[in-house]
């Protein structure tokens, strides 16, 4: 064969060969973890440089197309990626390291995704493992102590109701700090009210942006921190369906808070020589006795369904829900029903990508209509109806015979059985016994026979597209947005107060707001040897447009009609609003050899609610990080798997709270009492056209660490930020006719820090337990107040406490007299009546020494910020059993509990003192003293799970793919400071969020105790 042929030869067969190298075929194979050699289902497969992937399936098997030559990259959350080149195997079975840290997490920022191994600024991030098996009606209360720096309190507990979340303090002093909230990329608002339209079930994480890097992405709004929310999207493989649901009872212990009459009868005995009083007498004639507590807090069932569909293929991938929840709550008559649909749909072809996601939901909550210890403050012998017993102690000529026509079925009332004759044993016009601690209708009336009702339906919806322009830069364009509907009604029955027809009545308002947002976004990512650069750069619109309607209604006869006829309207209004942002953003991250990391970003907001020179405000932030265990001294180091430094410094904005016109002078029409000219207009505020953004300055070092061979691992912020250029009303002279004008002046500070620890503490292949630990510190600091220094606010004319607002204190602490002792009962009218009453006044401290008690003599009382809140939480598992519970607490923090003026009657009548108290000018109300300021410590076992997987071997004749049963308990210890009177240390009476008078409590719902049982299935 001569020499030209063999060439011919030779490039025949290496020409086959390439051929051959580059035909496509097919690799099956299996994904384990090393530790337990378990499958791992869902774990993501994927040809590195093209568009190929897939998903294991439930038992950890694949099957792929691939050429031999391609890089294979397997990945897992919680694993360590592992990447394979492929050489011709048509097997191949890969085992998955678990990863030493977090760090190897892709994490949610401001319009993208990052590993975290590459944050430079402070993330948490809350992946829903299990959160969705914890008996509540609202995501936001499934991440109570889920999250360093970010401080939940349930300060109204009841059915469907918002708990208060703050992220690093209150930055503002006249408004809410309220984070942003983020879903699925598209900004919905402040109004944490929002997240009652998500289902648990629907969340795949939660992102809490802290810092001012990471958050000032979104400008204006981030001040206060950004909560991100993530939901569930298909993956690629057969149809699954999915379906949760547990059912529980919602309780609240019985207490020793209230009394009885027996009680009652001993402390007369024991106090008054072994007699009883003649009102204890007749109250032992009557024999009645009423449970408050379980009368208004009866307990209810809280029931939630969640039905789920998903799948799809390499190039289309779908998930829908619809879910379905029912919350009794645990006071009388209040209730929260919620039906919740979402469809997400994520597609490609070539170049292009495009979604949609729809999430309407619909909510009915009946809500409790007084406070708690209003409903709770009655006599324990009053009963809740007359029966055939207590009818005949009715006196019917009291009042002009007001009672006169009483029966058997009717409310009791306290009032009723006052003016009785023990001797014969009648009641009497005057005279005689009365035992009546107040006028006021049963409890049990005053909620039956009023009916507040909220109604919502909510529309959020996105549709984006994404061209790929090259494998490196891409364009996407988004089109999202929100609808609400609030509609609230009440009706109050005249049998709801003592006063009857007199007081009922009927009110209906209505609240419409649409919110559209547009997005367009250019993105770039490219690795340039040991350089990888990406950046974003865009431009983002938003409308609001808000329309209420009020309406009023009285003289009502009966209850029933209980609508608004044109015959009883009393009042009605409506009104308009608008508002508009416009946007422009950038960020830069960089990072070299994995090791030095660099992030810059910028935004410009432009705001319809300043002034023309005034409307625009500039965010800028930078952050920097180095990733030490990256380094060639730390290479191959097994104690130190992982450790970077990182610091972070950004400006951020606020336009919370203030209105959409309040730059300028607003008018309102009032009546003028002239002849042929009906309305008038007053204006209503000074304009201001400076009007200018909040500016938030926050500087935040911190550490990542990952050691013990990743056993162990920690991370460390200090942060301190000043908020700046406040918008505060500020006192103005009288001579403008107002009392107050809206300015941009004033400085708060906050600073602290925050620890989280992680630990694998035991990992067998049958048993495996993991702890973590979260601390947060915060100091509040008003430095600046424009002049205002030790201004004193008060919330209830009635009962005037008041608060202090004065620089290098916290901007808000309460003020009063510190209490020295209590008054005697031999000074006290009746100290007998009611029972363990306390008198109104006490006697207080000479704090400057002077020999008088005048307002030199108060001084500051503490504050309503914790000093320390924490969170502890374990894992274990053991084959197929699994338990983990979680520890919480406050410590530090402070309420003024007005709860104790009713529970301990402290304004009886019969408590006044006598005319010869000893040195009545050492004494002053209590309301106004250190005896109401309590200690708002806790410590509570937030949540317990206790489950069971099903082996697949025993479910899958049922074509089941998994099942789990558990069974699940919330608040099952709840430790209260033995100084603390009253349900629940976390609360704050709604409506009293005004910072200037943070941390009054009167009557918030209790902290309430679940017990559920639930169940998962997939198949």
């Amino acid at each position: 064969m001569n020499l030209k042929i063999k060439l011919s030869l030779l490039v025949i067969l290496l020409f086959n060969v390439a051929v051959f190298a580059q035909k496509k075929y097919t690799v099956t194979g299996k994904v384990t973890a090393s530790s337990d050699k378990l499958p791992i289902p869902g774990a993501n497969l994927i040809v590195t440089n093209s568009k190929a992937g897939t998903v294991t399936d439930f038992d950890g098997a694949f099957s792929i197309s691939v050429t031999s030559g391609d890089k294979l990259q397997f990945s897992y959350l919680g694993y360590e990626t592992k990447t394979i080149v492929i050489t011709n195997q048509t097997v191949l079975n890969v085992s998955l390291t678990e990863a030493g840290n977090q760090l190897e997490q892709v994490v949610v920022i401001g319009y993208g995704t990052q590993k975290r191994a590459n944050v430079t600024g402070s993330i948490s991030k809350v992946t829903n493992t299990d959160l969705d098996q914890i008996p509540v009606s609202r995501v936001d209360d499934a991440l109570i102590g889920q999250v360093a720096g970010v401080n939940i309190q349930q300060t109204n507990p009841g059915a469907g109701e918002a708990p208060t979340i703050k992220v690093r303090g209150q930055g503002s002093i006249s408004f809410s700090s309220n984070p942003l909230i983020v879903v699925d990329g598209i900004v919905v608002g402040t109004d944490a009210d929002f997240l009652s339209s998500l289902d648990m079930n629907d969340v795949e994480s939660v992102e809490i942006l802290k810092d001012a890097s990471s958050s000032s992405i979104y400008g204006s709004r981030g001040a206060n921190g950004v909560v991100m929310v993530t939901t569930k999207k298909g993956k690629e493989g057969p149809t699954k369906f999915s379906y949760n649901t547990y059912t529980g009872y919602k309780f609240v212990p019985r207490t020793n808070i209230l009394s009885t009459p027996d009680k009652w009868a001993q402390y007369v005995s024991d106090n008054n020589g072994g007699e009883l009083t003649d009102q204890m007498k007749y109250i032992q004639k009557l024999g009645t006795y009423t449970n408050w507590e379980k009368e208004i807090m009866d307990g209810g069932i809280i029931t939630d369904h969640n039905l789920s569909i998903s799948g799809g293929s390499a190039n289309t991938k779908f998930r829908t829900s619809i879910g379905y929840n029912s919350d009794e709550g645990v006071l009388l008559n209040d209730n929260y029903k919620k039906l919740n649909l979402r469809l997400n749909l994520d597609s490609k072809a070539d170049n292009l990508e495009f979604g949609v996601m729809i999430n309407p939901s619909f909510t009915k909550q009946r809500r409790f209509p007084i406070n708690l210890v209003d409903a709770i403050r009655q006599s324990p012998w009053l009963p809740v109806y007359l029966d055939e017993n207590s009818i005949q102690y009715v006196n019917r000529l009291r009042e002009n015979g007001r009672w006169a026509n009483a029966q058997v079925g009717d409310y009791a009332m306290e009032r009723m059985f006052d003016n009785y004759d023990l001797v014969n044993g009648v009641p009497l016009a005057s005279g005689g016994t009365s035992i009546s601690a107040t006028s006021n209708q049963n409890s049990y009336a005053k909620v039956n026979e009023i009916n507040e009702e909220k109604f919502q339906t909510k529309f959020f919806a996105n549709a984006y597209f994404k061209y790929n322009i090259t494998d490196h830069f891409n364009f996407k364009q988004t089109l999202g947005g929100d609808y609400r509907f609030v509609k609230s009604e009440e009706f109050r029955g005249v049998q709801a107060t003592r006063n009857g027809a007199a007081d009922s009545g009927s009110f209906y308002n209505s609240s419409e707001q649409t919110h559209i947002v547009t997005e367009s976004l250019f993105s770039y990512s490219n690795d340039f040897g040991k350089h990888n650069l990406s950046a974003i750069a865009g431009f983002t619109t938003e409308h609001w447009s808000t329309e209420n309607v009020g309406l009023s209604a009285a003289g009502y006869t009966n209850d029933y009609i209980q609508t608004i006829p044109a015959a009883n309207l009393t009042g009605g209004s409506t009104s308009e609003y608008k508002e508009k942002l416009i946007s422009y953003l950038s960020r830069v991250n960089y990072s070299y050899d994995d090791r030095y990391l660099l992030a810059v970003s910028f935004r410009t907001d432009g705001s319809s609610k300043f002034g023309p020179d005034k409307k625009f405000g500039f965010f800028p932030a930078a952050s920097i990080g180095w990733r030490i265990s990256n380094e060639k001294f730390l290479a191959g180091s097994n104690f130190v798997r992982d450790l970077k430094l990182r610091a972070s410094y950004g400006v951020t904005g606020s336009n919370s709270g203030i209105g959409e016109y309040d730059y300028i002078g607003l008018v309102q029409p009032v009546g003028t009492g002239l002849d042929g000219v009906s309305n008038g207009f007053n204006t209503t505020n000074i304009s201001n056209p400076n009007l200018g953004w909040e500016q938030l300055v926050e500087f935040n070092p911190g550490i990542d660490a990952s050691i013990f061979g990743g056993v162990f691992s920690f991370s460390f912020d200090y942060y301190t930020r000043t908020s700046k250029d406040l918008l505060i009303d500020l006192p103005v002279a009288a001579i403008t006719g107002f009392e107050t004008a809206l300015v941009n002046r004033g400085e708060v500070k906050n600073e602290g820090f925050e620890l989280e620890l992680r630990s694998k503490n035991i990992k067998t292949k049958n048993f495996s337990w993991t702890s973590s630990a979260l601390f947060t510190r915060n100091k509040n600091t008003l430095v600046d107040f424009a002049g205002s220094s030790g201004l004193i606010s008060i919330i209830d004319d009635k009962r005037p406490s008041e608060w202090i607002s004065l620089e290098g204190h916290p901007i808000s602490s309460f003020y009063g007299y510190v209490v020295s002792s209590q008054i005697d009962k031999e000074f006290i009218k009746n100290p007998f009546y009611p029972i363990n009453a306390q008198a109104q006044d006490v006697y207080v401290k000479d704090i400057n020494g002077d020999g008088v008690i005048d307002t030199d003599d108060r001084t500051i009382l503490g504050t309503p910020y914790p000093d320390l809140v924490w969170s502890f939480s374990n894992n274990f598992k053991y084959k197929n059993i699994d338990l983990s519970f979680m520890l919480q607490g406050s410590f530090g923090a402070e309420v003024r509990n007005i709860n104790s003026q009713y529970i301990n009657n402290e304004f009886a009548s019969n408590q006044d003192s006598t005319s010869d108290l000893p040195n009545p000018e050492f004494t002053t109300q209590r309301i106004f003293t250190s005896d109401d300021v309590q200690d708002a410590s806790y410590v509570a076992l937030r949540n317990v799970n206790l489950g069971y997987t099903f082996s697949k071997d025993m479910v899958k004749k049922f074509g089941i793919n998994k099942m789990r049963l558990y069974v699940a308990g919330q608040n099952l210890m709840y430790i209260m400071s033995k100084d603390y009177t009253g349900y629940n240390p976390e609360g704050i009476t709604d409506g009293s969020d005004n910072p200037l008078t943070y941390g009054y409590q009167k009557g918030a719902a209790p902290i309430y105790k679940t017990v559920s049982f639930g169940l998962n299935v997939e198949f």
